[in-house]
């Protein structure tokens, strides 16, 4: 009988996660070993402190020595010369949404499957894009700096009602940010790169091509950036789009770094023509120590951290083993990439 080698090279899952996956069918060896090296260590050492804090730390030598007889990967990351040392690979299934860091592996290029866990984290992450709102229109950052100097200081309140939200991407997480937003009276809008004339999508008022992008830009009080890393989308918010949003407006990012212009957008807040900004993702990561975004008062950061859902071991794993089914019965799988997508 056919051996299927399933090696889990991402160490966020767990024992009873990994029993999910060799429970999916008898043919399937699974064996979790992290993939590590000098320029990954620091990245997984963190992930590790997250989501295991009492597992030994990972030294990636078990990874090497068991990727020559994988045919299937689980993970986050690979080494750029996968294919070199997994002559048996045939498909890789990311363990969050992003399939940027396949990029230089060769693995779509070279005819091999390559699937991804989007959707999973759609709704946390669209509640921590709501909390970023609400904090802005409540000022919650004034008032806790105010608390902090033991000041008693009151400030008028704006609300969401009647704000409009203009979302660039309306994939998983701007779709679940739209059904969260539209319960507060806001009018939501999105620019999107698979339009269509005509189309319509839920709690969207409109969606626009983005050919029309900066016209989307300039009605919105805020804008979210959730759209997919590629190609066609790095450095897609640049310095024109930066200008074209409306005077004053909020710009909140959960996508990847560098879909933004970086340099364009701390210019853009220097100036006074953005109000301020929600980061959750930086080009390049961790974002520079020196940076003039950490004290910026006005901004809003956290470290690539609004996917990290206490339940995505759990749900990635159950994603993962239908997709793994599917891949053993010769069916299609779920969240599929391929080539024309850019990525």
């Amino acid at each position: 009988m056919h051996k299927i080698s399933v090696i889990v090279a991402h160490q966020g899952l767990g024992a009873e996660n990994l029993k999910r996956i060799a429970a999916v069918d008898p043919r399937v060896e699974v064996t979790e070993s992290i993939y590590v090296d000098d320029t990954t260590r620091e990245w997984v050492e963190s992930m590790r402190q997250l989501a295991r804090p009492n597992a030994p730390p990972a030294d990636g030598a078990l990874f090497f020595k068991l990727a020559p007889e994988a045919e299937v990967i689980f993970t986050v990351r690979l080494p750029a010369n996968i294919l070199e040392i997994a002559p048996k690979l045939k498909w890789v299934h990311i363990y969050g949404a992003g399939v940027d860091p396949m990029a230089k592996t060769g693995i779509l290029e070279h005819g091999l499957k390559l699937s991804n866990s989007a959707g999973i984290n759609a709704p946390p992450i669209s509640e921590f894009v709501m909390s970023y709102m609400l904090m802005h229109v409540k000022r919650m950052a004034d008032r806790l700096r105010a608390r902090d100097r033991g000041e008693w200081q009151r400030w008028q309140n704006d609300s969401l009602d009647g704000k409009v939200l203009g979302i660039v991407g309306p994939g998983h997480i701007g779709s679940e940010t739209a059904k969260r937003a539209a319960p507060f009276g806001m009018r939501i809008i999105a620019a999107r790169r698979s339009y269509r004339p005509g189309q319509k999508l839920p709690h969207i008022e409109e969606v626009y091509p983005m050919e029309r992008l900066h016209e989307m830009l300039g009605q919105c009080d805020y804008v979210l950036v959730s759209v997919s890393l590629s190609r066609q989308t790095r450095k897609l918010m640049g310095e024109k789009e930066l200008a074209a949003i409306k005077k004053g407006a909020y710009i909140m990012n959960v996508a990847r770094g560098a879909v933004i212009d970086q340099k364009a957008l701390i210019a853009a807040l220097e100036s006074g023509h953005l109000g301020g900004a929600a980061l959750d993702v930086f080009d390049p990561e961790p974002l520079e120590k020196d940076s003039p975004l950490w004290k910026m008062p006005n901004v809003f950061i956290t470290p690539h951290n609004a996917g990290a859902y206490i339940k995505h071991p759990e749900k990635a794993t159950v994603f993962f083993c239908e997709n793994l089914r599917r891949y053993i019965h010769g069916e299609p799988l779920l969240n599929h990439i391929t080539p024309e997508m850019g990525y």
